[in-house]
C-alpha cells in the first residue's frame, strides 16, 4: 500500500471539500453517470452484501444501499469519507479509510463489489493489478465484481475519428493513468470469468463526435444539454460493436 499521497490523491481530498454540489463530487457529467450506473444496477439484489471500493463521498453508495442489503464502501481520501458519513450517514452501511492497492484492513468477504473509475486514479499498470488481486481476495467464490473503468484504447479510437474529422484530438485527464483492456485482462482473467459488459461508445460517439462537430470543438467541452437530451438514446442502445470507441469499459465477473 502506498502510505504517501499522490497529486491524483490529493485532487480528491481537495474536491472533498471545495465542490459544493455533492451529486459531481465524483463527476460532473451526470447523464454519463446515469448510463454507467444502468449496468451496475442491473446486477444488483436485495439480498446482497457489497463492498464499494473507491466511494468517494458516497454518491454513489446512497444508490446501492437502497437497492441491497447492506454496503461498506472505502476511499483513500479522508476528507471524501468525512463528507460521505455527514452526508449519507452509515444506517446499512459503514464508510471507512482503506486503499484498493492494501490487503489488510478488510477482513472478510462479499457477494459484489462495486468499483467506478478507480483504478485510472492509480500511478501505473502494476498499481491497478494490484488493485485487482486485491478485488479477487474481497469477493467470496461465486461472487460478482462489477468493474466500470476508464481504458486508453477508447481514447485512441475516438482521436482518431476526431482526426478524420478535422477535430482534435482528446486529451484525458492529466491526473489519470489509462490502461488498454489488453494490458489488464490477464489479472482479471487469472480470478474471474467474465459474465457480461459494457460500454459507454454510443455515449461517447453521441457527445465527443456529434455534438462538437455540430456546434464546433470549442463550445462542446464539459457537460450541458446535449448530454442529457441524448440520455435516452444513449442508454437505450448498447451495441458491443461500438467498444472500441468506448472511453468507459464496464464487466461484470464471476470470482472462480
Amino acid at each position: 500500500m502506498r502510505a504517501d499521497k499522490s497529486k491524483t490523491d490529493q485532487h480528491w481530498d481537495d474536491r472533498a471539500r471545495v465542490e459544493a454540489d455533492s451529486a459531481k463530487v465524483n463527476i460532473a457529467d451526470l447523464a454519463q453517470r446515469a448510463v454507467e450506473n444502468d449496468f451496475i444496477f442491473a446486477h444488483l439484489s436485495p439480498s446482497d452484501e457489497v463492498l464499494e471500493a473507491g466511494c468517494g463521498n458516497g454518491y454513489l453508495t446512497e444508490e446501492i444501499r437502497r437497492r441491497t442489503r447492506a454496503v461498506d464502501a472505502f476511499d483513500f481520501s479522508e476528507s471524501m469519507i468525512a463528507a460521505a458519513k455527514k452526508i449519507h450517514g452509515e444506517d446499512n452501511n459503514r464508510f471507512f479509510v482503506q486503499s484498493v492497492l492494501s490487503p489488510e484492513g478488510i477482513d472478510r468477504q462479499y457477494d459484489k463489489l462495486v468499483c467506478v473509475r478507480v483504478l485510472i486514479n492509480l500511478n501505473d499498470l502494476s498499481e491497478q493489478q494490484q488493485a485487482i488481486r486485491n478485488f479477487a481476495r474481497w469477493v467470496r467464490p461465486g461472487g460478482m465484481l462489477i468493474l466500470v473503468e476508464g481504458f486508453k484504447d477508447g481514447f485512441d479510437s475516438l482521436s482518431a475519428l476526431r482526426r478524420d474529422a478535422g477535430l482534435p484530438p482528446l486529451q484525458p485527464a492529466a491526473i489519470n493513468f489509462y490502461s488498454y483492456v489488453a494490458d489488464l485482462m490477464p489479472t482479471i482473467e487469472s480470478s474471474f470469468d467474465i459474465v457480461d459488459s459494457w460500454n459507454s461508445g454510443m455515449f461517447d460517439l453521441l457527445t465527443r463526435m456529434a455534438y462538437p462537430l455540430l456546434v464546433g470543438p470549442e463550445k462542446s467541452a464539459g457537460p450541458g444539454e446535449f448530454h442529457e437530451r441524448l440520455l435516452p438514446l444513449a442508454r437505450g442502445v448498447q451495441l458491443e460493436g461500438l467498444a472500441p470507441y468506448a472511453r468507459l469499459r464496464g464487466f461484470l465477473l464471476m470470482r472462480r
